[in-house]
């Protein structure tokens, strides 16, 4: 399914030569056009991933996206991935937060783990070698104490009520959080 989806995205673009435009140096000169787009697919393809393997897709494994017969046809700029990684973290926290909500909390907990995990590698990339990085940090940064505010809840609340309220529960445990936060950044 999605993976005919990805064929049919290939064939366009190799219909329409794009891939031979954007080679090369061409590629870093026409970069800021495309790379938006992406970061999103990036975002897509590696939430799926998470989705199915429980781990974060890999530069390589993305590139393999952009391969026919084992030629590559065109490579994601490593800005892009590292970038497109940090939008997945929002996805990442949203389905924490619905899955704990529905009593998955192992599962939530590994999410909020592999969170951390990108947390503490973003740290460095974003001091060092991608600055922009840090406009996403703070999205980051808010999407961890979301999913662990989630799992205190779910973990301290979860035993004083039937498991039909968990996701009220957390749900208005994160609007007060968010307000808190908001009120927090008004001042």
């Amino acid at each position: 399914m999605i993976q005919d989806f990805f064929k049919e995205s290939r064939d366009l673009l190799d219909e329409h030569k794009l891939s031979v435009d954007i080679q090369g140096s061409n590629y870093y000169r026409y970069a800021r056009s495309f790379s938006g787009a992406f970061e999103e697919f990036i975002e897509a393809v590696s939430f799926y991933h998470f989705l199915l393997y429980e781990k974060v897709i890999t530069k390589e494994q993305v590139d393999a996206y952009f391969q026919n017969d084992n030629v590559q046809w065109l490579s994601v700029r490593n800005e892009d991935y590292i970038l497109g990684l940090a939008d997945l973290t929002g996805e990442l926290m949203r389905y924490a937060i619905q899955i704990v909500s529905s009593g998955k909390y192992d599962r939530a907990m590994t999410i909020c783990k592999t969170l951390r995990d990108i947390d503490d590698d973003f740290e460095i990339i974003a001091n060092s070698y991608l600055p922009i990085l840090n406009k996403k940090m703070g999205a980051l940064k808010s999407s961890i104490k979301k999913v662990e505010q989630a799992c205190y809840t779910f973990q301290i609340r979860g035993s004083e009520y039937p498991k039909e309220f968990y996701l009220t529960i957390i749900k208005n445990h994160q609007e007060n959080y968010e307000q808190q936060q908001q009120e927090q950044h008004n001042f």
